[in-house]
């Protein structure tokens, strides 16, 4: 039996037929049908089925807790690419990665995948240890943006950096100890961000491995730094400001 992904919430569910219709192999809806129309009209458009299901079945079949926001709509579909430490070399070209350093929260990995989808970040890379992963609800909380950026898994950070240097990436480190705010820095054409966890920062170990600690600009004694979330979304604005 092919293996699916679930998908819900209206504007994931809205990028999975922009970005991979052919993939969608069930789609299901809950509630009234005018509440749906677009979504339902985007559905027949790609020659889907439209699955109706009463609110306790809908609920029931998604396994949907109080806490998910699913908005009454669901896809299945085949998964996404998944990449890892063999893939690094597709990432040969110009623009920006974002290296998460044991991220764990799944909100700051949704918000880290979104800001990379909307400033088109070349990939967002994870660790497979001690770090969130692309499970449903990571996915809803990005909002689409996980269907429009390439995700790496990882098992060693430490080799990953190794390896976009040797394709001619700056990694760079957000780090609030860092000589240089992000607008100080003359960044060249491929660059690595490296995002550390919440509340630790980024590790020792993988602070040996940046070319540079970048800070951004800010702070005062009790909030000495923002949400690794939103650190990656400042990164990734001003190196869009400085390469245009």
């Amino acid at each position: 039996m092919e293996k699916l992904e679930k998908v819900f919430g209206k504007h994931s569910v809205r990028a999975l037929f922009l970005a991979r219709p052919g993939d969608v192999r069930r789609f299901v809806v809950a509630g009234k049908d005018e509440y749906h129309a677009e979504m339902i009209a985007q559905a027949r458009q790609h020659g889907l089925k439209v699955e109706h299901l009463e609110w306790p079945a809908f609920k029931k079949l998604g396994e949907f807790t109080e806490d998910d926001k699913h908005q009454g709509v669901m896809a299945y579909a085949k998964p996404r690419r998944a990449y890892g430490d063999r893939d690094i070399g597709l990432l040969d070209e110009d623009g920006c990665v974002l290296v998460c350093d044991q991220i764990s929260n799944p909100q700051n990995l949704a918000t880290i995948v979104r800001g990379a989808a909307f400033f088109k970040a070349n990939a967002v890379i994870v660790m497979k240890n001690r770090s969130a992963d692309m499970s449903p609800t990571v996915v809803r909380y990005a909002v689409g943006g996980a269907e429009f950026v390439k995700v790496f898994t990882v098992t060693n950070l430490a080799a990953a950096l190794e390896q976009l240097k040797a394709i001619n990436y700056w990694v760079y480190g957000l780090d609030e100890r860092g000589e240089a705010t992000l607008a100080q820095s003359d960044f060249g054409p491929r660059a690595a961000f490296v995002i550390g966890a919440e509340g630790q920062g980024l590790r020792p170990k993988t602070r040996k491995f940046c070319d540079a600690l970048v800070r951004i600009p800010g702070g005062l004694e009790g909030v000495e730094s923002i949400n690794a979330g939103v650190a990656a979304t400042v990164a990734l604005a001003e190196f869009t400001r400085l390469m245009d």
